[in-house]
This record gives structure tokens, C-alpha cells and sequence, in this order.
């Protein structure tokens, strides 16, 4: 493999020569004088591990001459001979290996394991240059990566097809929760904040457990502050899309071994526009007054506070989070619309029913032990209160039902608390071979409230164990194999609606169709448990190739709606019943990934493969719901899957001035039937897609602008006629953005600004995995972006 080191060595004699001791001390940082923690560093075939700062000292070593190799994950190795003589400094600058790099501005984050995993890491340059409202929305730019949108400020993530609960998300290194509430729930994250994150695509159950099947999107907000310094950063954001103001700041700070960082942002955004005046639903047109999508107001208010104690042989940090948000949802996507209640109101700020309030609080607190020179312990405990409220004026399907005395507009309450616990062995046997043993606890409790019913009052507690080999050989092989065991208790309380069955019983209907329908959810009182396991090894040649092979089962506990659910959810706007005796989702996945790195040119292809062989999903039952307004009732079963498809990426520096990339993303899937033939398509699949961007970069100062860079993008998504029952098909669309970023100068005063422009051209078009997708509502119009970024301190 090429080596592209940029190595400075200090050294200075600060002991007379006739002292027999010699001491070789230093530290490894990257390009961006951050340090590397905890690399490891080979002297003459001996290990040692550098610290939480990237320094190491190793003392009582005899003059001479020693060879020096540094391999970190995700870094160009480094390799030396050296000369000691007494005392001596060095600082070690190591380069990000190309297969690492998204793009020439991105500084990536620090991954320093064997891992074989197929991974992409960004920064929090990249999340503000690519800011499209939310998180997930932001990340749609890597390669296998999608977002299921919900208005203009909220979405889910989806990678390869999979998302909801086939997708975890992590934040120093816990789990978010409330992906289970649906697909009009977003993530609860601050992303203007966001520090650093890794992707990692294909099979990771191994070591996060249930609902890894996609992949991770791994949130590192645990970055450490130089040393004695403060500083940090305030940042404006406006968008025309929804007239979004938004304001964001944080300070960190640290002395020698404490530091603290504070964060919070706030956004107050108005109903965002569309490209269309009506809207076609339901076999009638419903208008969309000045192409203002009525009622999708918000205001977001988030803070974090971090604070934590870095040792040689000690580290802790302890973090506290709130994301509070209220957003409206459109009047049409809450039972059956009417042209009254999308009127215009003349207050485009407004937020009126319906309406969703959420407010998640988040503690973690990370301590890691490094016992010795092999021995790292890791103590993880984090507790989470996930609340969902969603207010609707009260409203009946049926009769002789009365408003609640108290809250009577409080249609639906989730009330989850989830408490974590996690611990993790890490011992290096030597240089090639490392163990890793791991266990967890999660208890999680759900209760409910409001004049409607989703979802059953539940306890959901998990108990996980898991072994990891790690093996590696020189440069050229890294192994990892692993086991994981889960065990699982779910118990939930049924619910009897009477006045539904009254209703029913007055219309006519059978005391045995009646309970049927009043039996919103059954009590549930089960256990599950799974063994899976993995093997991936990453194997590099030569300086030109890597390939990444994974191969693992995977596995998912069945959520409290696919057991429990038996009536109308007006948020997906159908009939939903469950099956209490539907069991654990288990599949197979192979993931492979080859890297083509010469000169300029790099040239990626990541195929992979997915079997399950009882896949869950909402199947149209063929049986129409006597409840008023229900519909076609969608019934959750289990069925034989298979989904496959590759990402095929190319990126190029054409000059100094000159890069740019191009991604394809295919994707294929079918249900098994009984008879092993394929079947429908599985629902909600993103269609294929071609993307493509060209940077261009100013490589002189003018005036007072440093380093001016331009970009314009190409989206070609196509048809989506690949569709499961009783979906639309989706028409192609070609969308074109543009955008360019600078710092100004003014004598002492820095500013980062960045300006950009996506659907340029005000495309009419449908995205097939958003919310509003079903009530044939169009995306957002053209969005201008502007963001500023003041930083400040050293």
C-alpha cells in the first residue's frame, strides 16, 4: 500500500547522555491537529497504546535505533526508523487513507479498531454544507443512503431499503429511541450540532443488537477540546422553502483533564411550499391555497450540555440532551379532508390542529477504564423519556362516545422511558489478535394516554451478550467473528373499547364482529430470544485495492404495533391490525465492498444481499374495515423476503481546481411465496437513482474571501414501478442544486458562509418513500439556503 505521510519530529535533549535511561515520548494527530486517541504504536514489534490525547511515553528503553509503525483504521500506515538518544519528543502527523474520504473538504472521524464494517464518515462541515432541514435528509447525498421525509423539518433514515425498525441510530454509542412510533415521527436529533458521523452499511447486529439490520448511523457528539483552550462557534441559518429562521451556538472548553461543551439551537419555521395549487385524494381534487402546504409550522428548541474528565487511564463523560419540538400536520393527513379546514388563515406561522408536540431527554454517561497497555473497560448507562403528543380537536367515528373531562384535545399520548446499560472488555492478546466481550441491559416502559388509541400500554426488557475475535496480519488481512445472544420479555395490557362495541352492536352488526373490532389489542404476555452471528474480513493487497466482505444473520423483535394494533391510525391513513403471535424477523446478509484507488481516481462498488425468512410488513388483507372511515384493512404478517442491489461510486480529482463524483444506486426486492417463487415487491422501496457533482475551488484568496468553493449537483431518480400492493407507481424526476461556500475576513473577524440552491429548476415531482406520498402532495419547491457560521476562541 503507498504511503502519503507528512511526519514532523521535535526533538529535544533535555537529559545529559550519560543518563542510562532513554524515554521515547510524543503524539499522533491527524492533518487538522487533532489528535488521534488511543492509536496504536509498534516499537520494534512491541505494542503500546497511546492515550485519550493521542500521547504516548515509554520509558527504560536502550539507545539505538528502532523501526516505527503506525496502522490506524481509516489512516495511511506510517512507518519509520528512528534514532533514541536519552529523552526524546516526536508529534506523528498521519494522512486519512482515500478509501476513507468522502470528499476534499470533509475531515473525517477517528475510527481506530479492526473493523471490517462498510463505513462512511462525515463531519459537522458536512452536515451544515449539506443541511437539507434534517438529519437524515442531509445524508442523502452517501451512497446507499435515503430519507423518508415528513414536511420540511422531519425525517426518517433509510439505507439499502431498510429503515424504521431495520435501521438503528446511535448517539455516543446509545441507541435513539422512537423510531417505533411511526413513519409521522422523525428522529430527535439536533442536527446543526452534530460533531462527527459514521454510516455503517450491511449487517451490524453483532455488536448493536436488534433492529441492526440496514445498518448504523453512528453519532459521535463526544469529541474532545484541545487542551487549555475555549472556544466556539454561533450560526444563523434562513431557508425560503418555509421561511425558516434558525439560530445555533456552542462552547467547549477544557483545561488540563476537565472540559465542558455547551449547545443549543432554535428554528422557527412557516407552512413550506409546494409546486401545485390542489392536490388529487380520495377520488376528489382538495386545494392548496398559494401552494402553501397549510398547517406545516414548527418551532424546534434544542440544548445539550457535556461535561467530562480525561486521564491516562481514565476518561468520563456525562451528557444531557433535550430536543423539544411542535410541528403541525397538514389538515389532510389526519382522517378525511375537508376544503373548510384547508382554507387559507392568512398566518402562514401559525400551528393549529392537528398537531404534534415531542420532547426527548436524553442522559449518557460514557466512562472507559484502560486497565493497562492491553486491558480497555467501558461502562456505558444512559436513560431516555421519549413523549409524543398528538392534539386534535376531539372528533368520533361513532356515537355516544364524550370528550374526556381532561385534555380533551389530547388525541394520542407515548410516553416511553428507556434505561440502558452497557459493558464492554477489550483485551489485545498482542499486535494481530484482539477479544472483545460485551453485555446489555435495556428496560423499557411505554404507557399511553388521549381519546384515541394506536398502541398498547407496554414493557419491553433486553439482555444481550456477546463475543468478538479480532484477528489481523501485517497490512494486508483483518478477520472479525463474532457470537451475539438475546433475550427479550414484552408485556402489554389489552384494551376493550365499549363504546365501539355499542356503536357497532347498535348498527346492526354481531356481538362476535363487535368484539372483534372493540378488541383494539389483545394482553400479551411473551418471550424471545436469538443467537446470531458474523464473520468479515477486509482484505487489502497492494496499493491499489481494498475489498470489505461481511456475512451475518441478522434479527428484529416484533414492535408493540406490529403485535398489538387493531384500529384506525389517520397519521398512515388506513386500518391496521396486528398479530400477537407474529415472531422474531430473522434474515441472512452478505455485504461486499472493492475499492480501486490509483492517482487520482477512486472507484468504489459495495454490492449486497438480503434474506429474511419471515419478514414483517402490512399486508392488504382484502377484507374492507366497517369502521366509519377505515377503509381497506392492512394486516401485519410475516413472509419470505429477499432484497439485493449495489452502490457503484466514482470519484475523481480532475485538477487543483476541478473534483467530482458520481453515484449509482440500484435496488431490488420481492416477497418469497409459499412455493419459494417470487412474489409482490416489498413496500416503501426507494426508487433507483444517478447522482452526480462537480466542486470547483478557487485556489487564490480575493479580497476578502479565502477559500472560495462552488458546487452544482444532478439527480436522476427513476420511475418506481416496482411497487407493492395498493401502491402508486412514482414518475421519474431530475432535480439540479447548486451551491458554493467561503470564509470572509475582515481584518481579525472570521465567517464561514455557505449559500445553496436545491430543486433550482422548481421540479413538480413525488419522492416515493415520503409521508405525504400517499395523499399525492408533491415535495418541497426550490429551497434557498443561506447559512453563516461565526467561530470564535482558539
Amino acid at each position: 500500500m503507498s504511503i502519503n505521510i507528512k511526519c514532523a519530529i521535535i526533538a529535544t535533549f533535555l537529559c545529559s547522555t550519560t543518563f542510562a535511561q532513554t524515554i521515547f515520548e510524543g503524539q499522533i494527530i491527524d492533518k487538522n491537529q487533532k489528535p488521534i486517541p488511543f492509536a496504536t504504536i509498534q516499537l520494534n514489534e512491541e505494542e503500546f497504546h497511546a492515550d485519550a490525547e493521542g500521547k504516548f511515553k515509554i520509558e527504560d528503553l536502550k539507545k539505538g535505533k528502532y523501526n516505527v509503525l503506525i496502522d490506524e483504521q481509516g489512516y495511511e500506515p506510517f512507518s519509520q526508523t528512528i534514532t533514541l538518544n536519552n529523552k526524546q519528543n516526536f508529534v506523528f502527523t498521519l494522512t486519512f487513507h482515500k478509501a476513507y474520504n468522502l470528499d476534499e473538504v470533509t475531515v473525517l472521524g477517528h475510527h481506530h479498531d479492526f473493523s471490517t464494517a462498510n463505513v462512511e464518515r462525515v463531519d459537522q462541515s458536512y452536515i451544515q454544507e449539506n443541511y437539507a432541514g434534517s438529519l437524515a435528509k442531509s445524508l442523502e447525498n452517501i451512497a446507499g443512503v435515503n430519507a423518508s421525509g415528513i414536511g420540511s423539518s422531519a425525517s426518517k433514515p433509510i439505507i439499502r431499503g431498510l429503515g424504521f425498525n431495520r435501521l438503528i441510530v446511535t448517539e455516543n454509542g446509545v441507541k435513539q429511541e422512537g423510531q417505533q412510533w411511526g413513519a409521522d415521527h422523525g428522529l430527535e436529533i439536533d442536527a446543526l450540532n452534530v460533531e462527527d458521523i459514521e454510516v455503517i452499511k450491511g449487517p451490524a447486529a453483532l455488536e448493536y443488537g436488534n433492529e441492526a439490520i440496514a445498518g448504523v448511523i453512528k453519532i459521535n457528539n463526544n469529541n474532545l477540546p484541545a487542551k487549555n483552550s475555549t472556544s466556539g462557534e454561533i450560526k444563523t441559518l434562513y431557508q425560503s422553502i418555509n421561511d425558516n429562521y434558525g439560530f445555533g451556538f456552542n462552547i467547549k472548553s477544557r483545561g488540563d483533564k476537565f472540559f465542558y461543551k455547551l449547545k443549543g439551537s432554535y428554528s422557527d419555521y412557516a407552512d413550506y411550499r409546494t409546486t401545485t395549487d390542489r392536490i388529487y385524494y380520495l377520488n376528489r381534487y382538495l386545494p392548496i391555497y398559494n401552494k402553501r402546504v397549510k398547517n406545516t409550522a414548527g418551532r424546534d428548541f434544542n440544548t445539550e450540555v457535556q461535561a467530562g474528565f480525561v486521564g491516562e487511564k481514565f476518561r468520563s463523560i456525562l451528557t444531557l440532551s433535550n430536543v423539544n419540538q411542535k410541528i403541525g400536520f397538514f389538515p389532510g393527513s389526519h382522517g378525511i379532508p375537508s376544503v373548510d379546514r384547508l382554507q387559507d388563515d392568512g398566518n402562514y406561522r401559525n400551528i393549529d390542529f392537528p398537531y404534534q408536540k415531542v420532547n426527548h431527554f436524553k442522559v449518557i454517561s460514557e466512562n472507559e477504564f484502560r486497565l493497562n497497555s492491553k486491558d480497555i473497560f467501558k461502562f456505558v448507562t444512559s436513560y431516555q423519556n421519549n413523549r409524543r403528543q398528538e392534539m386534535s380537536a376531539f372528533h368520533t367515528h361513532y356515537a355516544n362516545q364524550t370528550a374526556p373531562t381532561k385534555n380533551p384535545d389530547l388525541e394520542l399520548d407515548f410516553n416511553l422511558s428507556t434505561y440502558d446499560s452497557q459493558l464492554k472488555f477489550e483485551h489485545n492478546h498482542n499486535k494481530n489478535f484482539k477479544t472483545i466481550i460485551g453485555a446489555q441491559a435495556q428496560i423499557q416502559e411505554n404507557n399511553i394516554a388521549g381519546y384515541n388509541y394506536l398502541l398498547p400500554k407496554y414493557n419491553r426488557n433486553i439482555y444481550s451478550g456477546f463475543l468478538i475475535e479480532e484477528f489481523k496480519k501485517g497490512n494486508i488481512w483483518k478477520i472479525t467473528a463474532g457470537l451475539r445472544y438475546d433475550y427479550s420479555t414484552f408485556k402489554s395490557e389489552g384494551y376493550f373499547d365499549d363504546f365501539l362495541y355499542n356503536y357497532l352492536i347498535e348498527r346492526g352488526n354481531s356481538a362476535g364482529i363487535a368484539d372483534f373490532y372493540a378488541t383494539r389489542s389483545k394482553s400479551i404476555d411473551r418471550n424471545f430470544s436469538n443467537l446470531n452471528g458474523m464473520i468479515g474480513a477486509t482484505f487489502q493487497p497492494n496499493d491499489l485495492w481494498d475489498f470489505n466482505l461481511n456475512v451475518g444473520t441478522n434479527f428484529r423483535l416484533p414492535t408493540a404495533i406490529e403485535l398489538g394494533a387493531n384500529g384506525i391510525h389517520h397519521g398512515s391513513f388506513r386500518h391496521e391490525r396486528g398479530d400477537e403471535n407474529l415472531d422474531v424477523e430473522k434474515g441472512i446478509a452478505v455485504d461486499f465492498k472493492s475499492v480501486f484507488h490509483k492517482n487520482d481516481w477512486d472507484i468504489s462498488i459495495s454490492p449486497y444481499l438480503y434474506y429474511f425468512s419471515n419478514y414483517i410488513f402490512l399486508k392488504p388483507s382484502g377484507q374492507f374495515s366497517i369502521l366509519p372511515h377505515g377503509g381497506q384493512i392492512y394486516q401485519y404478517t410475516q413472509n419470505k423476503a429477499l432484497l439485493t442491489g449495489f452502490e457503484f461510486e466514482v470519484r475523481k480529482k480532475i485538477n487543483e481546481n476541478f473534483d467530482a463524483n458520481v453515484i449509482y444506486e440500484y435496488l431490488y426486492n420481492r416477497q418469497i411465496t409459499e412455493n419459494n417463487k417470487l412474489g409482490n415487491y416489498l413496500p416503501f422501496t426507494p426508487a433507483n437513482n444517478l447522482f452526480g457533482q462537480i466542486n470547483y475551488k478557487i485556489n487564490q484568496n480575493i479580497d476578502f474571501l479565502d477559500d472560495v468553493n462552488f458546487f452544482a449537483n444532478g439527480k436522476y431518480t427513476f420511475q418506481q414501478d416496482k411497487i407493492a400492493q395498493n401502491e402508486d407507481i412514482t414518475a421519474s424526476y431530475f432535480l439540479v442544486g447548486i451551491g458554493g461556500k467561503t470564509q470572509l475576513k475582515f481584518n481579525n473577524f472570521r465567517a464561514n458562509l455557505s449559500i445553496q440552491v436545491s430543486n433550482l429548476l422548481n421540479k413538480n415531482y413525488y419522492n416515493h418513500t415520503s409521508f405525504y406520498r400517499a395523499l399525492q402532495l408533491p415535495e418541497q419547491a426550490r429551497n434557498i439556503q443561506v447559512m453563516l457560521g461565526i467561530p470564535f476562541g482558539k
